[in-house]
């Protein structure tokens, strides 16, 4: 595992979360004391004092904004206002990373009997972890490039 999967893993258990059912925002948020908002603009961070909100786009699926704002809120400092684009547009990078494993654990995902077919894989991660079927698909592409040679490493050990 490299160091953003460990970072998450260790967030989680200090969390006492083991299971993709206890992945919600609202579970989450309650446990590091974060405020949820929810409307209609795009979703966003912020910390005002030590209250730290979240204010969630309803239309979007709820996981994955979460998840995004919460790397901003774990991984970043300062107001994107009054920062130069191309270091925006690097902790956008940053954040959508953190995005796919916090939404999707590779401790959590690698637990799971995946059908060898891809789609159906998809549509596995899809359904446990709440998230969209694109969102599953980067997440399954990401876990294949950097797990493949340990799962491979794995089958032939058997």
């Amino acid at each position: 595992m490299n160091y953003l999967e460990d970072s998450i893993r260790n967030l989680y258990s200090r969390l006492n979360i083991v299971t993709p059912t206890e992945l919600t925002v609202e579970n989450i948020a309650d446990q590091l004391n974060i405020e949820i908002m929810y409307w209609d603009e795009p979703s966003q961070a912020f910390s005002n004092d030590d209250v730290i909100f979240i204010f969630l786009n309803r239309s979007l699926v709820q996981s994955e904004e979460f998840c995004h704002e919460l790397g901003h809120v774990l991984l970043h400092a300062g107001d994107q206002m009054y920062m130069d684009p191309l270091f925006v547009e690097y902790q956008e990078i940053k954040a959508n990373n953190f995005a796919l494993h916090a939404a999707v654990p590779t401790t959590m995902l690698m637990e799971l009997n995946l059908p060898s077919n891809y789609f159906e894989a998809v549509s596995v991660i899809q359904d446990t972890f709440s998230v969209s079927p694109e969102f599953a698909c980067r997440r399954l592409n990401h876990f294949i490039n950097n797990h493949l040679h340990t799962l491979t490493n794995a089958q032939k050990a058997v």
